[in-house]
């Protein structure tokens, strides 16, 4: 599997065909897969047609350019404003796809179990995607009694935060 710090873009840069062409079949398939959550096939599309897909998403997902997955676990420098965070899988998100916010007319698309490094303004995005559940208590009198309670619908982590 491709790793995204090869030739991927990086916090900021615009999402171009020339960036993109830089990249070979493989890296775009898994650029793909993880900044826009495209089913990409590197064996059954030609490059031009990856590259196309791509920049669709792109102009449809413009808070991806503040988002970069790095490698896991790894010191990496946060610029102000930014922050590293990882969302974790959960009963709403089985199959791990990204987690797709908007914010302001942006759409972004966040990975599921992998570091990223966002825009701190994306945060609110991920904080306030709750769920509510309900579940039945019984009560001192023997009673049963509905209660609820909120949960995030995308478990995640802060791990550094320069906002």
């Amino acid at each position: 599997m491709a790793t995204l710090d090869k030739a991927s873009p990086e916090v900021g840069d615009i999402i171009s065909r020339d960036t993109l062409s830089k990249m070979n079949k493989n890296e775009l398939v898994q650029f793909g897969r993880v900044s826009y959550s495209l089913s990409l096939n590197s064996e059954q599309t030609h490059k031009e047609e990856l590259i196309d897909s791509i920049m669709s998403a792109a102009r449809k997902f413009k808070g991806n350019i503040e988002m970069k997955a790095v490698r896991m676990n790894t010191p990496i420098d946060v610029p102000q404003g930014f922050v590293k965070v990882r969302v974790s899988p959960g009963d709403h998100n089985p199959n791990n796809r990204p987690v797709v916010v908007g914010l302001n007319f942006q759409m972004a698309s966040i990975p599921v179990n992998m570091d990223v490094v966002m825009d701190g303004k994306w945060i609110p995005c991920l904080e306030d995607a709750v769920e509510r559940k309900y579940y039945v208590k019984r009560g001192d009198n023997g009673r049963e009694m509905l209660e609820s309670n909120d949960q995030h619908k995308h478990p995640y982590s802060i791990l550094v935060d320069n906002r």
